[in-house]
């Protein structure tokens, strides 16, 4: 294989941050493999990192690549690694970064087999998506059958997850999203779709039991209102969302990060390759265009996940 090439980052900003250049071709370190990247998943977080927006809570050392979740195939394995075989096809979610690149080194614990009839690009859009809404929803938001989601921001990769998701648990999904993806939310299986710009329809919500909100902001402020009096917010984006809380609103308010779970994250893969829960096709970009990719993502109001392909 020639030298690899990475879109790397060598400073906070929009402009220029991001290089595309050759990168030393990694060798399979004992207990680790190797993986020829065909595409990666790209996700706020990356967006953020490049801005500078998380530089005092997740502080960079450049230069760098940015990307955490790819589908690839394994190119090479370490010794000592018997879980994994030369040719297999694989999901990753790495722990620090780098999968805007052509290959990558990883442990074998942050793979999972790619269901055979899963096409790449929406492969390596999953791990993010699946397990930011599993944790929310059923890890710390411990939703049961019968109660009622609140899904914020439910056109994105994340939300559009959690609504199938919540629906498949047999939970009730009411959901925001924008005019434009009305209709595709209520596909998902939302049994109301409110327009996230109309704040009176909003607030004639009631007695909901967990608040998804994976969009933060001023809306932040009536969703207190919604919940019944044991109800719960979980949020993605709000890291002081329990000092958000106002006086005398009922429940309480948590900020939660994404737990790594491979058996989920194979789970909901193999339930998507059978069709069990929709998942759009993911915007496709190319490594040369990994800053338009993540400008994309910046600006959002698009429909479920973007993924960069390397060739």
């Amino acid at each position: 294989m020639n030298q690899p090439l990475a879109a790397v980052m060598y400073s906070y900003g929009t402009k220029d941050s991001i290089k595309i250049e050759s990168i030393n071709m990694p060798q399979a370190s004992p207990g680790k493999v190797i993986v020829k990247v065909t595409a990666a998943g790209v996700n706020p977080i990356d967006w953020k990192l490049r801005d500078g927006v998380f530089k005092d809570l997740f502080p960079l050392t450049f230069p760098c690549v940015l990307g955490g979740e790819f589908a690839g195939e394994i190119v090479e394995v370490g010794e000592g690694v018997t879980s994994f075989s030369v040719g297999d096809r694989v999901i990753g979610k790495p722990v620090n970064r780098g999968a805007f690149a052509e290959t990558i080194e990883i442990s074998p614990d942050q793979l999972i087999h790619t269901p055979y009839d899963l096409d790449d690009t929406v492969a390596a859009s999953l791990p993010v998506a699946v397990l930011t809404a599993w944790t929310g929803l059923f890890d710390i938001g411990d939703l049961k059958p019968g109660q009622t989601v609140f899904v914020q921001g439910a056109a994105g990769g994340v939300g559009s997850l959690a609504v199938s998701l919540a629906r498949l648990a047999g939970a009730k999904v009411i959901a925001t999203a924008s005019q434009k993806n009305r209709d595709y939310v209520k596909s998902l299986g939302a049994t109301e779709v409110i327009d996230y710009n109309d704040l009176n329809a909003l607030s004639e919500i009631n007695g909901i039991d967990l608040v998804l909100d994976l969009v933060g902001g001023t809306s932040l402020d009536t969703l207190w209102s919604i919940l019944s009096p044991t109800g719960q917010i979980v949020s993605s984006v709000a890291v002081d969302i329990e000092k958000k809380k106002p006086d005398n609103s009922p429940g309480n308010g948590t900020f939660f990060q994404m737990k790594y779970n491979p058996t989920i994250l194979n789970y909901i893969a193999r339930c998507i390759s059978r069709g069990d829960i929709p998942f759009s096709a993911p915007r496709v970009f190319y490594l040369n265009d990994t800053s338009l990719a993540l400008d994309s993502v910046k600006n959002g109001g698009g429909r479920g996940k973007t993924v960069i392909c390397m060739k």
